[in-house]
C-alpha cells in the first residue's frame, strides 16, 4: 500500500509540473525605427524580468527568447513574424503559450512613446495595457518598472484550477479503550476504499493527460511541417492546428480532474 501511494503521490507531483501556464513576452517592436535593435532587446529583457519577478513560478513559466525562437524557427523569422503578426494573441498560439505581452515603440511629437499590451492567448481578449510618451529611453524603463508590474498582476486574478481544501475534522467525544476497535473498524474500511477508488481514478487521469500531451507535440510537429511544406490545401492546415489545439485541450482537462481525484484520494487517507 505504501509504494501505491508513494507512486501517486510523484504522479501527482509531475503533472503539478506540467500545469505551470506559460508567459511569453514578444519582442519590443519599433514602428519608427527611433531606437537600435539592442535597446529594443533590453526593453524587452525588462518586461520579461518583471513578469519572472510578479508571477509565482509554481503557477506560471515565463518563456525564454531561445524557446520562442526554436518555436518560430529562427532569430530572423522570429523578428519576421513578429513584424508581420496582425494578432498579438495569434502569435502567441504559435509558441504554444498561453499568454502573451509586447511593446511597441513609437513617437508623437519629439518624444518616444511605448505600449505594453497583455493578451489571454485561449479568449484573443486584451487582459491589460499601458501606455507613456518620454523625451529619451531611460524614462521609458522608468515607465516599464511602474506600470508593468500591475499589467502582470491581472493574470493571477484569472480563474484557477480547483484547488481540494483540506477538510475539518469534527470534534468528538472521547471513546473508551475496549470498545474503540468495534467503533471505528468500519468507517475506517469504507474510507480505505472509497481512497484507493480516488487514487485509481486520479492517477489513470494524469497517465491519460500525459499521453494527450505527446499527442499535443506530435500535432504541433505535424503543424509545423505543414505550415513549412505550405500544404496543397489549407484544410490541411488548418486541421494540424485544430489537433494540436484539441489535445492540449483534453490534456489540462485530464490533469486538472485526475489532480483533484488525486488530492481528494489523499486527503480521505490523511484524515479517516
Amino acid at each position: 500500500m505504501k509504494k501505491l501511494f508513494l507512486t501517486l503521490l510523484l504522479l501527482a507531483l509531475a503533472a503539478y509540473g506540467q500545469m505551470q501556464e506559460r508567459v511569453a513576452i514578444i519582442n519590443t517592436l519599433d514602428d519608427r525605427d527611433s531606437i537600435g535593435f539592442s535597446e529594443l532587446t533590453y526593453l524587452t529583457d525588462r518586461l520579461r524580468e518583471t513578469a519572472v519577478n510578479v508571477l509565482p513560478s509554481d503557477k506560471f513559466g515565463v518563456m525564454t527568447t531561445e524557446s520562442i525562437v526554436a518555436f518560430l524557427g529562427s532569430m530572423d523569422n522570429t523578428v519576421k513574424v513578429c513584424k508581420e503578426a496582425s494578432c498579438l494573441a495569434e502569435l502567441g498560439r504559435k509558441v504554444s503559450a498561453d499568454y502573451v505581452a509586447q511593446g511597441r515603440i513609437g513617437r508623437f511629437n519629439e518624444n518616444l512613446t511605448i505600449k505594453v499590451e497583455l493578451y489571454n492567448v485561449a479568449t484573443g481578449n486584451l487582459m491589460g495595457s499601458f501606455t507613456g510618451s518620454s523625451k529619451d529611453i531611460a524614462n521609458l524603463l522608468v515607465l516599464i518598472d511602474e506600470k508593468a508590474s500591475d499589467l502582470f498582476k491581472k493574470m493571477l486574478a484569472e480563474p484557477r484550477a480547483i484547488v481540494v481544501e483540506k477538510p475539518e475534522v469534527a470534534k468528538m467525544e472521547p471513546v473508551p479503550a475496549k470498545p474503540e476497535v468495534v467503533v471505528v473498524q468500519k468507517p475506517v474500511k469504507t474510507s480505505f476504499y472509497v481512497a484507493v477508488g480516488l487514487d485509481l481514478a486520479g492517477a489513470g487521469l494524469l497517465v491519460a493527460g500525459y499521453l494527450k500531451d505527446k499527442d499535443m507535440a506530435d500535432a504541433y510537429d505535424k503543424y509545423k511541417k505543414d505550415e513549412y511544406n505550405k500544404p496543397k490545401g489549407q484544410a490541411d492546415f488548418d486541421n494540424a492546428w485544430d489537433n494540436f489545439e484539441s489535445s492540449k485541450t483534453k490534456r489540462n482537462v485530464f490533469y486538472i480532474v485526475g489532480g483533484v481525484l488525486l488530492a481528494s484520494g489523499i486527503g480521505v487517507h490523511i484524515w479517516f
